[in-house]
């Protein structure tokens, strides 16, 4: 574990002592939270990641603290680890959706400009959906099987919807750190700070489209549609990302992840996972409809 005389001498603290021994220290400039690196490439793009959306400017996040040398990233005997200021306070979402609105078009602009050598592109197939399940194992309960297999034909239904959908291929997709949950969002001093987690980059807007069904289903269709306001009125969200983001709703994910999950669990766990699954697939459907009527009245208001 790295020393603590190693990061005050390393980042000039005066006084510091650990609140979780190698992850959380509190120090005269308030509490920091080490993240530890296995790739340094990886880490170097978070790193170009975070400071390339300062400079945009939509809001505070996790940057990385500079040492006494100005580095970003700091080697000791464990490996390479970057500090970062730690925020607590939850962000309080509604009626703040200009904000947040600022954040997601500043997280696709940035994507834009981002080395994709590190983007995981996974590609979901029909053939996918189909051996996910084909491949559970026999500890699996029959029951859990045989619901799988039924709703593995609405998943294709989906999946065939979603392909049907017209994007380019052409088209340039942005590399992000995923968006995650909504408890990334924080509060300081009265403004949204945004804690990434540090995850593999994707391309693409699947994360996003994650993140608006589940401010949907949080805060509901009037709030949603507020924030669609927003982001069109940020120019944002034209019809080619509107449609890339109605066919990562549309795409089982959720059925995907959940057998993989299943596959290793018995029982109630098992019962769990799929109950889980069925809400996710809830919420991913009201999303394609909220999405598609708003779209829909937005053309229409052009049209006239």
């Amino acid at each position: 574990m790295v020393e603590i005389e190693q990061l005050k001498a390393a980042y000039g603290f005066h006084t510091a002592e650990w609140v979780i021994p190698g992850e959380t220290l509190k120090t005269e400039r308030g509490v920091k939270t080490i993240k530890w690196w296995e790739n340094h490439h990886l880490m170097n793009w978070h790193i170009q990641w975070r400071e390339a959306l300062d400079n945009c400017g939509v809001c505070l996040t996790n940057r990385m603290i500079r040492t006494k040398d100005h580095e970003m990233s700091f080697l000791c005997s464990e490996g390479w680890m970057t500090l970062h200021d730690e925020v607590t306070s939850l962000f309080s979402y509604q009626g703040r959706e200009d904000e947040l609105a600022s954040l997601i078009k500043g997280v696709i602009n940035t994507g834009y400009t981002m080395d994709s050598r590190y983007a995981a592109n996974e590609e979901l197939t029909e053939k996918t959906i189909t051996e996910a399940v084909g491949e559970l194992p026999d500890s699996v309960d029959p029951i859990v099987v045989s619901i799988l297999k039924k709703t593995m034909d609405e998943a294709i239904t989906r999946y065939k919807k979603a392909e049907r959908l017209p994007v380019s291929q052409l088209e340039k997709l942005p590399v992000i750190d995923p968006l995650a949950g909504l408890d990334n969002g924080k509060e300081i001093f009265g403004q949204l700070f945004w804690s990434f987690p540090g995850k593999s980059p994707e391309m693409g807007y699947r994360s996003i489209s994650f993140f608006l069904r589940d401010y949907l289903a949080t805060y509901g269709k009037v709030c949603f549609e507020r924030l669609l306001d927003s982001l069109d009125e940020s120019k944002t969200f034209d019809e080619a990302i509107v449609i890339r983001v109605l066919k990562e709703a549309l795409l089982p994910w959720d059925f995907v992840d959940a057998v993989k999950e299943i596959s290793g669990k018995k029982g109630e766990e098992a019962s769990e996972l799929l109950e889980k699954m069925y809400q996710t697939w809830e919420q991913s459907r009201v999303l394609v409809t909220a999405l598609s009527t708003w779209f829909d009245g937005k053309r229409e208001k052009v049209a006239n």
